[in-house]
């Protein structure tokens, strides 16, 4: 399909009003929430992290409906809402039956643009009243009605494109990182003074705010975040510059180490350390080793002068006894290969995933099967406690927790596999486990094995055990789940066109599954660190 552009299509002015429902929406002030760790997005008028300030405990009461637009007045900003949320004061809402992720991402940009330049923001707030009255210029269908269409394989098309551009990024640091890296031996640590690691030890010039002037030059403070910038500014005179150094905190943030590719501008709280032999990599190293003052400092104890020129560090030594710069180097470049492959393996993945899921999530069809049809149903082996004599390997009973080991053993019977779906059939009946490991299983446990084993991975094996699970309540712990009746419990399966199992869809849907997750726990964890 040829690539679509913004000029391939007619565009017409459009009233908000006339397109879409613009509505208030109910304000909860933070104070009477409470904060939770899983529960619904809360709302403001910021302008970072898609308006979201926290996830705060549902209350089920007033939520605002998914795909939708919300508008911050006051910084008169937008953003796409994927799920329920609710917000905070002088919040709007703003829905069309026909906006979808793709179509909202659109939308914002579009919104955006019908307020440029026209003075909106804290000292004259955009409400929804005002928006209404606003034009907007969409994509046009022959109808004259807005390309609803145009506007979601738009996005789609820019979304793969700054995917592959990501990916060309990785690939080219990849090839770059591979031919640099050398096997990294084992190597001698020494102690070494400040002095014998770092040429130049300066610390900054005072600069207060009231004397900044705005400008694109970072200013460095001692702030322990964003990598140490305080602002950005135009000062020229009177002012300290470095580049290609680390900045360590002597004040404030005390022991906060940052290393610094670029030109700019250090506060007095910061002193820049300069080492003649260290590249990019061997400073992110160093930064490391640095930062670790913060121990020994605080907030009261500042690092003046001349207690960071008699400060000592211990690193890595060549055989001449000097600072192993080139080990520093190469032990970070390695970390940083190990991270681009694992981003690229999940860049991958997503990609096949998607192209499968996209392709089939309309067409997709389901059909029952037999257990026994689909799934090889073998037996456990009864050892008790008596006779577990105590290993490393996994034995697997009719457990609902711990993956379902109860115990670690070095017994081995017939009931020895690996790849395979554990589930109990006695005890807690029907509960089931994927075992990638080698492991033993109790004669309370059946193993599940598909009879088309070049399918059987972690993932098609993860769906398996929720279809299984879903036929859950008929089974209590006097109604045993037992092998001839797992044989002749029907499940349903995606299929394809020939009606045998889908494996590629289950594949696809539960790595997307595994994927949102962990994006929720990076997501969780980058706001615990701020």
């Amino acid at each position: 399909m040829s690539k679509l552009k913004l000029t391939d299509v007619e565009w017409g002015e459009f009233k908000v009003k006339d397109i879409f429902e613009v509505t208030n929406s109910k304000p909860y002030h933070k104070n009477n929430l409470k904060i939770t760790k899983k529960g619904i997005p809360y709302i403001t008028r910021t302008s970072f992290n898609n308006g979201l300030e926290e996830i705060v405990e549902n209350i089920n009461v007033h939520n605002n409906p998914k795909n939708t637009i919300s508008l911050g007045a006051e910084n008169a900003d937008f953003f796409y809402q994927s799920v329920e949320y609710i917000t905070g004061n002088k919040m709007y809402i703003i829905q069309n039956d026909n906006i979808s992720k793709n179509v909202g991402i659109f939308l914002v940009q579009s919104f955006r643009n019908s307020i440029k330049d026209c003075g909106f923001g804290y000292g004259k707030g955009l409400t929804g009243t005002r928006f209404k009255e606003r034009i907007v210029m969409l994509p046009m269908d022959s109808q004259g009605q807005p390309n609803w269409q145009f506007m979601e394989d738009y996005i789609k098309q820019e979304q793969k494109q700054q995917v592959q551009k990501i990916i060309d990024y990785y690939e080219r640091k990849l090839v770059e990182l591979a031919g640099d890296v050398a096997e990294l031996d084992k190597v001698e640590w020494k102690t070494f003074r400040f002095t014998e690691v770092f040429q130049e030890i300066q610390r900054g010039k005072r600069l207060t705010k009231a004397n900044q002037t705005n400008g694109p030059k970072p200013y460095i403070s001692s702030t322990s975040e964003n990598n140490g910038v305080d602002a950005f500014i135009g000062n020229e005179t009177g002012v300290r510059k470095f580049e290609d150094v680390l900045t360590l905190a002597n004040s404030g943030s005390v022991g906060s180490t940052f290393y610094q590719q670029f030109e700019f501008v250090a506060s007095d709280h910061v002193t820049a350390l300069k080492s003649e032999n260290a590249d990019k990599y061997a400073y992110l190293f160093l930064s490391t080793v640095v930062k670790r003052l913060e121990e020994k400092y605080s907030f009261n104890r500042e690092i003046n002068d001349t207690r960071i020129k008699r400060e000592k560090v211990i690193l890595p030594a060549d055989e001449n006894g000097n600072p192993n710069f080139q080990y520093m180097s190469d032990f970070v470049k390695k970390l940083e290969l190990d991270k681009v492959r694992e981003v690229l393996e999940y860049i991958y993945i997503y990609i096949r995933m998607m192209t499968i899921l996209e392709e089939k999530v309309c067409e997709i069809s389901w059909k029952d099967f037999w257990i026994e049809d689909i799934c090889e149903i073998k037996s456990g082996v009864r050892l008790t406690k008596a006779n577990q004599e105590i290993g490393l390997r996994p034995f697997v009973g009719a457990s609902d927790s711990d993956n379902g080991v109860t115990a670690f053993v070095s017994n081995k019977n017939k009931s020895l596999d690996a790849n395979v779906l554990g589930v109990n059939y006695n005890g807690s009946v029907v509960e089931n486990f994927y075992h990638p490991y080698e492991a033993i299983f109790s004669d309370d446990v059946k193993r599940l094995k598909w009879k088309d084993e070049i399918y059987g991975n972690k993932y098609t094996y993860l769906f398996l055990k929720q279809m299984i699970l879903s036929q859950k309540i008929k089974y209590a712990y006097g109604y045993k789940f037992n092998g001839e009746r797992m044989k002749r419990q029907k499940i349903m399966l995606p299929v394809t066109k020939t009606g045998l199992p889908d494996y590629d869809y289950m594949t696809s849907y539960m790595q997307k599954q595994e994927l949102e997750q962990i994006f929720k726990i990076l997501n969780y964890l980058n706001k615990e660190k701020k």
